[in-house]
């Protein structure tokens, strides 16, 4: 089933918390504003503002969570000068810091926040955690709470709309993509893929382009330098062993990839983290 790969997709993916933070505020006008690559989730606590996205305006209430995917133009501003308290994160959520996942998920703009009492004691809780420093156990707690924020929002999100099936990527492509972000060591062909699907190659890489923003070649070869990054900045491994394991014939083949979407060799990025271990 659809939802099956989905899911699947969901649980290779990691989350990233860029920043957050809590304001109240009086005023606000922020104007034709486009988030460059993350997204930002708000939720108003208390009072009112307004947000725009084209021609539609939306009255943002106590309990309403604000959804900004990248590169979206938006307004969002106030009108009145009650107080109003924003509780705020930017964030990515991505599988190999490559597949954005969020997509797939079709969550409107904004939404109702059901269970919002537990929604702020999760994030009043993970605000307390950062202020604890030095205290290891923290980056734990971290971690578990923002995982719970996300939850609470996708759940309260995905009930909020029903999804238009039209809209979905098909599942074969889908698992076409599970595929490759699943095995970025494998060494897959365009013929090969095209061949699962039983369609002509040509279709099925235009397709997959339209549906996923890359073509599933480039989209692989991605995967596995992202892959190779993670492998070279754990010091463990040498740098033929990596290009071993990725799939790579040769290690001339792996480091002229790797310094073509890096910029810098294999062995250059290595040094980079060398004086953290």
């Amino acid at each position: 089933m659809q939802t099956d790969v989905i899911s699947a997709l969901l649980e290779t993916a990691d989350l990233n918390i860029l920043k957050f933070d809590s304001h109240n505020r009086v005023e606000m006008n922020y104007r034709n504003r486009i988030l460059e690559y993350f997204y930002m989730m708000t939720y108003i606590r208390k009072g009112s503002a307004k947000l725009k996205v084209e021609d539609k305006v939306y009255h943002l209430k106590p309990g309403t969570v604000i959804f900004i995917p990248p590169h979206l133009k938006h307004d969002q501003y106030k009108d009145s000068d009650e107080e109003t308290e924003f509780l705020w994160w930017h964030f990515t959520y991505t599988i190999h810091h490559v597949v954005d996942v969020l997509p797939f998920l079709q969550i409107p703009y904004t939404y109702s926040l059901k269970n919002h009492i537990k929604f702020e004691e999760v994030f009043d809780e993970l605000m307390l955690s950062m202020s604890r420093k030095g205290h290891l156990p923290n980056v734990i707690l971290q971690k578990a709470k923002s995982l719970e924020l996300l939850y609470l929002l996708l759940d309260n999100a995905l009930g909020s709309v029903k999804p238009a099936i039209e809209s979905q990527p098909s599942h074969s492509f889908l698992s076409i993509l599970l595929k490759i972000v699943n095995q970025p060591k494998a060494s897959f062909t365009l013929a090969d893929l095209a061949a699962e699907l039983h369609m002509n190659p040509t279709y099925v890489s235009n397709h997959f382009k339209a549906m996923f923003g890359k073509s599933p070649i480039l989209l692989h070869r991605e995967i596995k330098i992202a892959k190779a990054k993670s492998l070279l900045e754990m010091q463990e491994m040498t740098i033929t062993e990596i290009s071993e394991i990725l799939g790579f014939n040769d290690i001339q083949t792996f480091t002229r990839l790797f310094k073509k979407y890096s910029g810098i060799s294999p062995r250059q990025y290595k040094e980079l983290f060398s004086k953290t271990h």
